[in-house]
């Protein structure tokens, strides 16, 4: 790409500096100590607004296909509203900053032509050259008024000059005077004790340390870092945008390595898989347990090897890329790798299923439904990796953007903790049974409606009692004192919980 964006947001640099402090100051009002109130989404859309401001002021226009961005980061953005969850809150921003990463190059290259490869590496362009820009409202000021020539006609201009000179002269008045005073003041607090009296009140209400102990620093210095980083962050994205050349279509050699080594290599990790695969359909699909090793039961054969299973998936995923990358075109190499990933979708099943199993027993934690959303995820990877074998042009980095998107969306719009609280306290056969610690130290606000309503006080012990009484009453404490701005949906119905508890069941 030429220069011609670029060139267009220098000369228009006053507009775009100023939609930049506008965006900074809601920026600061949504999100300066508040990352999971009402206004979240409010900013999120906000961003969404002022990017198609800026890609109109460049005379680039909307491309199709933008929809499914637009949506997922809106989506994201009111997910965040609707969880007390931080490690949502965390990687909603996250999600939104990849997406809009996305949509933005998807406005100004082709970025369909782009191959897996192609992604990564842009994606790491574009944000070395995000960072790279954020002097760029300073370092092309002075050079691009030279090029104008309007510092040269602002030097010229009398009248700017003579009210350049007045203001001087004021000035050193004022600062003449000041010093004069710094003298006769106390001569004449001396010689009259009234004058005294008022000028002393005077000098105590504007005592700079008065002033120190009532403004707040801390705030004022947080406030203008946050407008500071929102007007910036925003202005060097789009001036790294317009300055990069991400291109078209990489244009990739095919693999030059001869197929004959691929097939070896596959063949063997091939038939290891096999094997492997048939042993879980045996002795975990169809519980062959007579053939399990001596004083092995069977929840602990479930439990054992999950990580390595997991750790296994991961391997094959970047060993069927690198071979279809680096081998030259072969049925035979195909089907191999066909099976290896085939085999792969098998490890991943064995390795839910033991999870599934490992639930049952001892009930579900936040890490363990992280990790059965991943496995799932995984599987539908592999399953395009499989199309993909057979598919060269099958664009693998969009459908795995999806996929993950897709997901993380609908579990950041699950209310996990929630499940997870509802199935724990369903499936004990007794409430004193129930791990409450875990409940109300581990999870966030998102379980307190299920704990409020699902935990009878009459059936758990007194200390249970006396401590979920405590939990639910700091927790109402703290809800009440949030104003509109912080609201959030799952405090919101946290409040009502613990209203409910304390008021309805214990002292009702």
């Amino acid at each position: 790409m030429d220069n011609i964006f670029i060139n267009r947001m220098r000369e228009n640099r006053r507009w775009y500096v100023e939609m930049s402090v506008i965006f900074g100051l809601l920026f600061t009002v949504c999100l300066y100590r508040n990352l999971s109130g009402i206004t979240f989404p409010v900013i999120t859309a906000a961003l969404l607004m002022f990017s198609v401001l800026f890609l109109k002021k460049n005379e680039i226009q909307i491309q199709k296909g933008s929809a499914p961005y637009f949506a997922g980061i809106m989506l994201l953005g009111i997910s965040t509203v609707l969880t007390d969850r931080g490690f949502f809150h965390f990687f909603n921003s996250v999600g939104i900053v990849l997406l809009f990463m996305m949509l933005m190059a998807h406005q100004l290259y082709r970025d369909d032509e782009w191959g897996f490869e192609d992604y990564v590496k842009k994606f790491f362009t574009m944000a070395g050259t995000w960072i790279g820009a954020l002097g760029e409202p300073f370092h092309r000021m002075k050079k691009t008024d030279t090029e104008t020539g309007d510092s040269k006609e602002k030097a010229e201009d009398p009248a700017k000059d003579a009210r350049r000179k007045q203001a001087g002269a004021v000035l050193c008045g004022v600062l003449a005077a000041a010093v004069m005073l710094m003298m006769i003041i106390p001569l004449l607090m001396s010689s009259d004790r009234i004058f005294s009296q008022i000028f002393n009140s005077i000098f105590r209400f504007f005592s700079p340390l008065n002033l120190l102990r009532k403004i707040d620093i801390g705030n004022i210095i947080g406030v203008c870092l946050t407008f500071v980083f929102g007007m910036f962050a925003l202005y060097a994205f789009f001036a790294g945008l317009f300055k990069m050349n991400l291109g078209g279509k990489t244009q990739t050699k095919p693999g030059k390595i001869s197929p004959a080594t691929g097939i070896a290599f596959a063949g063997m990790m091939a038939a290891v898989y096999v094997l492997y695969a048939g042993i879980q359909i045996l002795f975990l699909f169809l519980r062959l347990d007579q053939g399990l090793p001596d004083g092995v039961t069977y929840s602990q054969y479930a439990r054992e090897g999950f990580w390595q299973l997991l750790l296994v998936s991961l391997i094959n995923f970047g060993t069927v890329l690198v071979c279809v990358r680096i081998f030259a075109d072969n049925r035979i190499l195909k089907g191999l790798l066909s099976v290896i990933s085939g085999c792969t979708c098998i490890m991943i099943l064995s390795a839910a299923y033991r999870m599934i199993l490992y639930v049952r027993e001892y009930g579900l934690s936040f890490l363990r439904v992280l990790v059965l959303w991943f496995l799932a995820v995984l599987l539908l990877i592999f399953a395009g990796i499989i199309y993909s074998i057979f598919r060269g042009r099958f664009r693998l980095f969009r459908y795995i953007t999806a996929v993950v998107s897709v997901g993380y969306i609908l579990l950041s719009l699950s209310h996990v903790d929630a499940g997870i609280a509802a199935y724990n306290i369903s499936g004990a056969a007794d409430q004193n049974d129930i791990d409450i610690y875990y409940l109300t130290d581990m999870l966030s606000q998102d379980a307190a409606p299920q704990i409020s309503s699902l935990i009878d006080p009459e059936k758990v012990d007194d200390d249970t009692r006396m401590y979920l009484t405590v939990y639910f009453e700091n927790m109402r404490g703290n809800n009440l004192e949030s104003g509109f701005r912080e609201w959030n949906f799952s405090r919101h119905e946290a409040l009502k919980a613990s209203e409910e508890w304390i008021f309805g069941k214990i002292y009702g």
